[in-house]
């Protein structure tokens, strides 16, 4: 937590020499989770379809953008809703952010549109709902991606996350914890000016 503090703070830090830009992405995916129940249930979820909503601001002198993100895993046993998690994070473009303006000289002005990876990091409150219980959870999810651009405010995103709850929901007797793997493929809709 103490790291996000300071990627915000950084981020607020450097207002005068950035750009600052919205968007965001709908990725549609795969759950893999893995949940204990005290010493009582040891079982698996999996889920075929998992959607992820993402809103990020971007600071493209950073290369970094901060996000808030939704997602749900459906259908995948338990309740019709068995995975539930809203998130706050930063990702960092290794090469970039795209469709970010670039002075070319004096007088003239580009876009750079091209693919870029990134890694990312949030942390988030989950719900996990399957048969015999229903946990609230803090968790965190480390994740990396590419995006590639399709047009030029259009982009497919492919990432696949790994999260992990940070906290147990309730007494040692009844604790509960998860891991989860999630591949994501889906796009991105930037509205640079």
């Amino acid at each position: 937590m103490r790291v996000l503090v300071l990627i915000v703070l950084l981020m607020i830090g450097v207002q005068a020499q950035a750009y600052l830009t919205s968007d965001w992405d709908v990725s549609m995916g795969m759950t893999s989770l893995k949940y204990k129940y005290s010493n009582l249930v040891d079982d698996s979820l999996e889920s075929s379809s998992t959607i992820e909503v993402n809103y990020s601001v971007n600071n493209p002198s950073l290369n970094t953008a901060m996000t808030l993100s939704f997602m749900e895993a459906a259908g995948g046993g338990g309740q019709q809703l068995p995975f539930t998690r809203i998130a706050v994070g930063a990702r960092y473009y290794m090469f970039g952010v795209n469709g970010v303006r670039v002075v070319m000289d004096s007088t003239s002005e580009a876009k750079v549109w091209r693919p870029t990876p990134f890694i990312a990091i949030n942390a988030g409150l989950s719900n996990l709902a399957v048969e015999g219980f229903n946990a609230s959870l803090l968790d965190l999810s480390v994740r990396g991606g590419v995006e590639v651009p399709l047009y030029s405010d259009l982009l497919i995103i492919g990432q696949v996350a790994l999260g992990s709850s940070l906290t147990s929901a309730a007494s040692e007797d009844e604790a509960v914890t998860y891991n989860s793997m999630t591949l994501f493929a889906g796009i991105r809709f930037v509205g640079f000016e």
